[in-house]
């Protein structure tokens, strides 16, 4: 009886130390227990981690370090992997912390590096160890900065993006522009000068505080230039005109402009705008949500210009060539909003929009030359310059993310339109130039059409 407590007394004796020894967090690698005499209950699992002598745990194996982010947590899981092995460390989540600084830094010596009988994941678990604790690694430094949480105000100092842009050509052009064959085959539309081309241009803008939660912003967007040739052809000399409306008034056409071998067109534009803000920010209950608005002055200019010319093969005594420019400057007030969604910290969906009353100014230059504008039917030429103003209004509208990667660079991107109720484009309409056949002195009139600017926007923005 005496040997059976006696036996008793030393396993609970056993238990008791090593409980005490793990909430202390002592460890017992040192400790010789079979030597001691002590054995495990049957049916009892070992203590430790697998893999340790004797299923005790190695000192350093796997610390607290593991847990932690560490100081350069991406570049410890690219070369450590995630620091397998259990025991949890909650250490092999794929964006999870530790590494080899974490594991120096914790005293257990360089356990994981290359592999060193610590069991990394970049060796226990090929061939996606290695490769995807790398690919966790970038990943990770890709992660949105969190840091100032939901209730970060929207805030920058200075943006660049570029900006890519389609527009479309009015003025009293119609689409068509030549046909083969008396009200033919179109054979040459303002679409074959690149009317929905993409083209870039710049957006940059520049911020400063002006009192608690407002500020003062300028922007500058433009450089887009769009330029597109388009020419048709044909042996039979029977291309027609938009001008005879394609051959039929006059019946078949003007010797200048029609039963032609070649016409061509080449269609030019160039965009800018300036804006100068005042814009006042406000934060929603619980940080959800922010928004702002603005007022402030803006500038646009559009430059429209388009060189439509005739030919007969063999016969320099039939040609037309007319080319009108126009440059409208717009000018006046403007008031606008934005709303944004704080997704998570560092990354935001937002819409925006802006509309302005303005003045437009119009410069409008034409040069004609054919084969009958002279005296008497003769070759001639002519040029005509004038100007005129217009009140109309204009407004755009943008859908738009931002991406925090850090405190100081932040990605975003944009879907922007814009539109302008009343501009002028290059070009001439057909009574304008039959006038110009008749006479020199032609009073013609200013065509005013719509212009819409879209496209889209990717670039970053940079806070000091």
């Amino acid at each position: 009886m005496s040997q059976i407590c006696g036996t008793a007394c030393a396993v609970m004796l056993a238990l008791a130390t090593v409980m005490t020894a793990g909430a202390q967090g002592i460890s017992l690698a040192g400790y010789d227990l079979e030597g001691s005499g002590y054995v495990l209950p049957a049916g009892a699992p070992p203590m430790g981690i697998p893999g340790g002598p004797g299923g005790i745990t190695p000192v350093g194996y796997c610390d607290s370090g593991c847990g932690s982010a560490g100081m350069m947590p991406a570049m410890d899981r690219m070369v450590c992997g995630s620091c397998g092995g259990g025991g949890g460390c909650s250490c092999n989540s794929a964006l999870g912390g530790g590494g080899l600084l974490g594991k120096m830094r914790s005293g257990g010596g360089p356990a994981c590096l290359f592999c060193r009988g610590a069991g990394c994941t970049a060796c226990r678990e090929l061939p996606f160890g290695y490769a995807g604790s790398v690919v966790a690694g970038a990943v990770s430094m890709l992660r949105p900065y969190g840091e100032a949480q939901l209730c970060s105000q929207r805030w920058y100092d200075l943006s660049l993006e570029g900006m890519f842009l389609s527009r479309e050509i009015g003025g009293g052009v119609p689409s068509v522009i030549t046909t083969q064959g008396i009200s033919g085959t179109p054979v040459l539309t303002l679409d074959n000068v690149g009317e929905d081309d993409l083209e870039g241009g710049v957006r940059a803008s520049a911020a400063f505080l002006w009192g608690p939660g407002g500020n003062i912003e300028g922007v500058y967007m433009g450089g887009n230039e769009w330029s597109g040739t388009a020419s048709a052809v044909s042996s039979g000399n029977d291309l027609y005109s938009f001008i005879s409306d394609f051959g039929v008034t006059p019946a078949n056409g003007y010797d200048d402009t029609d039963r032609s071998t070649t016409q061509s067109l080449v269609a030019r534009s160039a965009f800018h705008s300036a804006e100068l803000n005042y814009r006042r920010r406000t934060m929603f209950p619980y940080c959800r949500f922010q928004s702002s608005w603005l007022v402030g002055l803006r500038y646009v200019r559009y430059d429209d210009s388009l060189l439509y010319s005739t030919s007969v093969a063999n016969d320099n005594s039939r040609f037309f060539q007319s080319e009108s420019s126009t440059k409208n400057h717009l000018f006046g007030p403007q008031a606008g909003f934005d709303f944004w969604w704080n997704v998570v910290p560092g990354v935001s969906l937002g819409v925006g929009s802006k509309a302005a009353w303005v003045q437009n100014d119009v410069d409008r230059k034409t040069f004609v030359s054919a084969n009958s504008l002279g005296i008497n039917a003769t070759p001639g030429s002519t040029s005509l310059s004038d100007f005129d103003q217009d009140t109309t209004v204009m407004a755009d509208f943008e859908l738009k993310m931002i991406y925090r990667l850090t405190y100081s660079l932040t990605v975003r991107s944009s879907y922007y339109v814009m539109a302008i109720d009343d501009m002028v484009y290059g070009g001439l309409d057909k009574d304008t130039i039959t006038n110009i056949f008749a006479t020199t002195n032609v009073d013609r009139p200013f065509v005013y059409d719509d212009l819409v600017l879209q496209g889209f926007t990717v670039g970053a923005e940079y806070t000091w």
